[in-house]
């Protein structure tokens, strides 16, 4: 193989019909594909699960490959493709059926601050930053942990918030960016002519 053969590199070394099959198999792999995960239903369109990212990943390596390699035929993708499908269904059905498998595929939800109180151990256990986990209150509007009466990472990676009602938040951290916060973490006044 030459280096930088311009050729090679930008055209290829297959005939110029073969641009013509690449745009055949692109088209035959996706409707197949898009035929088959109309039967996985809604839940499929809704945000990714872990689970559900590797069934994506699996697919696109599957389907990938045989859209420009010519030595690998089309039906090997659709085999691949309703293989993946058929396993996402069953471990589906699975959930539905075991609050277990479903536990071990999608994880639980964890409560993250409890009546103001941030739990340093789960958001340890969910490796969450502290400024990553500061980010996502700041994302939600709050200012300083008081604010909230629980907080859920959700299995989709989002909090989920029970705020105190007006009048009711408590004293609790700031959540403003620790490397703008002054040293006692509190918001550094607005400067002049800001």
């Amino acid at each position: 193989m030459t280096p930088f053969d311009w050729h090679r590199m930008f055209i290829g070394e297959q005939p110029p019909l073969f641009f013509l099959e690449i745009v055949f198999r692109v088209v035959v792999i996706y409707l197949f594909t898009v035929l088959l995960l109309r039967f996985m239903g809604k839940r499929g369109q809704q945000q990714l699960s872990p689970f559900e990212f590797v069934v994506v990943i699996a697919l696109g390596s599957a389907t990938g490959d045989v859209m420009f390699y010519p030595q690998v035929p089309i039906l090997y993708a659709c085999l691949v493709v309703v293989v993946v499908v058929t396993l996402s269904s069953l471990a589906g059905q699975a959930q539905l059926r075991s609050q277990r498998v479903n536990d071990f595929l999608e994880g639980r939800p964890r409560l993250l601050i409890e009546h103001g109180r941030v739990l340093d151990e789960n958001v340890r256990l969910e490796r969450l930053r502290p400024d990553e986990f500061l980010g996502l209150l700041r994302e939600e509007g709050i200012e300083q942990t008081g604010e909230v009466r629980y907080a859920f990472l959700e299995r989709s990676g989002k909090l989920g918030l029970y705020r105190y009602d007006e009048g009711e938040a408590r004293d609790g951290e700031p959540t403003f960016p620790l490397h703008l916060a002054g040293r006692d973490g509190r918001v550094p006044p607005p400067r002049p002519g800001a």
